[in-house]
């Protein structure tokens, strides 16, 4: 088995000042893949109230979210909405900073946090949504063994425009 090249783990308070350097930094590379943010999003204040919303979703068992570490913080993972019951269903988020792009982090980190959810969290099924045009984005999935079901028309409103999206998931039965 290749070497790891990255670590997953739950950001803590005193990772507040990596992820706020890390959103500063790459604000336009991943401005185009993701919702308008208000000028507050990008300040050291809420990079640290977003690490506490984080916790309290692990405790509530809503959301799991994972920085990236190779070792510095270079990106995240998500695992959010996560609904029990009948479904057992997360909602799969990530992002690599623009200097990190393209070395295969993004393609661990969903495969880690998809191995996560399946054997640590017991979810049933993991989904993501891309922008068919977003094809760095297409490529990590396909390579982390998610599948196509379609084609979610107007589905999030990415950069100012309600965008189309692919739907990717895997379920428990892929593995």
């Amino acid at each position: 088995m290749a070497a790891r090249l990255i670590e997953l783990r739950a950001l803590e308070p005193g990772d507040a000042a990596a992820l706020h350097d890390f959103r500063v930094r790459n604000r336009a590379f991943l401005g185009p893949w993701e919702p308008v943010r208000e000028e507050r999003y990008y300040t050291a204040e809420a990079a640290a109230a977003a690490i506490e919303a984080q916790r309290i979703d692990r405790e509530d068992d809503r959301g799991y979210a994972f920085g990236v570490f190779a070792p510095s913080l270079v990106g995240f993972v998500n695992l959010n909405g996560i609904l029990r019951g009948a479904f057992h269903n997360a909602y799969l988020g990530y992002g690599i900073g623009e200097e990190w792009n393209g070395r295969g982090y993004a393609t661990e980190a969903v495969r880690e946090a998809t191995r996560i959810g399946f054997a640590e969290l017991g979810l049933h099924r993991i989904q993501a949504a891309v922008i068919p045009r977003n094809q760095g984005s297409l490529r990590v999935l396909e390579k982390a063994g998610f599948r196509r079901e379609g084609l979610a028309e107007r589905y999030l409103k990415i950069n100012g425009v309600w965008e189309d999206h692919i739907i990717f998931a895997r379920t428990a039965e892929d593995l």
